[in-house]
């Protein structure tokens, strides 16, 4: 049955099913249709057999209007009981063929069901290793065999994409340094230049660091992958660091910083982890209002944690709050120019928390500010 294609097994138990729903209604209408015939033989008074052919029914004639009355009224009996009866049976034959098929059809279709199960646990990080059944029926082995394939294409195109992005911020890296060492230097020795020159000094100083910054932004990115994610992390301590890190930031902004952090652990990467919280509380300073706040919660909700990072700035427009996580989204362009972003800093907050089993989302913004929160699974 195994070998059978997917068609020769529909086809094959389709026809049986009919065959037997046709061989148990006939046999039934038949038993029924003959038991009401048989009743009539009760109310036939006397009988003679002339020969062997012809078969005589004498009825008295004092009894005949009698017998004409009963025996249509028995007739017409038995009718009614043969009709309720045979619909009966076909709707009692009908159900339990449907049940027979949708068990059966079922079973046929167990590879299918299988192959789906299987194409649920694809995902990026999961290209390689995941593969679909290809020792089934041949319609499932030719799509599991494309699918196999279609898989194997894409795992090399996302490797040689992390690979460029990680070689191309690699060369980029070096020269940037040198480019910012050197303007940096310049200025130390010509501190009496003119304002137009100090002010273009400043100027490039300003987007080689910009440029610095997305470079190690693209190197992290090209590189989640292989960084192990085997660490025991207490939040409340790294959120205890991460505020002490951006308190400068934060002062010179003129942002006051809260937190309310419960003792709460998970297992993954230390260092991606902190990276995740140190972009959301980054990104509330510095598209927050002057004298505004960022309130960093941490919280376990049953069997996940929850991070909470809200700020007082002008909130995201709804129409991009799915948006802003995509790679180089920027809501107000003149804003990232001005605090010197490339786009990439929520993106990698999504990237992390999906690389770790959670996901990110803005859970509420307004003018007066936004809520973006981070749930983790607590293993």
């Amino acid at each position: 049955m195994k070998r059978l294609s997917l068609q020769w097994r529909m086809t094959l138990l389709t026809a049986l099913l009919i065959a037997c729903a046709c061989i148990c209604l006939n046999l039934l209408l038949y038993h029924s249709g003959a038991t009401g015939m048989d009743n009539l033989n009760g109310y036939v008074l006397q009988y003679q057999q002339n020969d062997d052919e012809n078969l005589m029914i004498e009825i008295p004639d004092d009894q005949m209007s009698d017998f004409l009355i009963q025996f249509s009224q028995e007739v017409y009996d038995a009718k009614a009981v043969f009709g309720r009866k045979g619909w009966c049976i076909t709707a009692a034959v009908t159900l339990l063929s449907a049940a027979i098929a949708y068990f059966v059809s079922g079973k046929a279709l167990e590879p299918l069901k299988k192959l789906a199960q299987q194409a649920e646990r694809i995902d990026q990080d999961s290209l390689v290793e995941v593969r679909l059944e290809e020792n089934t029926i041949p319609e499932f082995r030719d799509l599991s065999q494309s699918v196999n394939h279609m898989l194997d294409r894409l795992a090399h195109s996302f490797d040689l994409q992390r690979q460029f992005a990680g070689n191309a911020a690699h060369e980029l890296k070096t020269p940037l340094a040198i480019m910012q060492a050197k303007l940096e230097m310049f200025a130390e020795e010509h501190p009496d230049t003119d304002s137009e020159i100090t002010d273009l000094l400043r100027f490039q100083t300003d987007q080689v660091s910009r440029l610095a910054s997305l470079v190690r932004t693209l190197l992290e990115m090209s590189d989640l992958q292989s960084i192990p994610r085997e660490d025991h992390i207490e939040l409340a301590p790294l959120a205890d660091e991460i505020v002490a890190d951006l308190t400068p930031l934060a002062q010179r902004r003129s942002i006051t910083l809260f937190q309310e952090c419960e003792d709460v652990s998970i297992k993954g990467s230390d260092t991606l982890i902190y990276r995740l919280l140190f972009n959301l509380v980054e990104n509330g300073i510095k598209y927050n209002t002057p004298g505004g706040s960022v309130h960093i919660t941490i919280r376990q909700k049953e069997s996940s944690a929850v991070l909470r990072v809200a700020d007082t700035g002008c909130g995201i427009p709804e129409e991009y709050r799915t948006s802003v996580f995509q790679p180089f989204f920027r809501v107000d362009r003149s804003r990232n120019r001005e605090y010197g972003g490339a786009g990439l800093g929520l993106s990698l907050v999504w990237e992390i928390a999906d690389l770790h089993g959670g996901y990110v989302w803005v859970e509420a913004s307004s003018e007066k500010g936004s809520t973006i929160a981070v749930e983790l699974p607590v293993q």
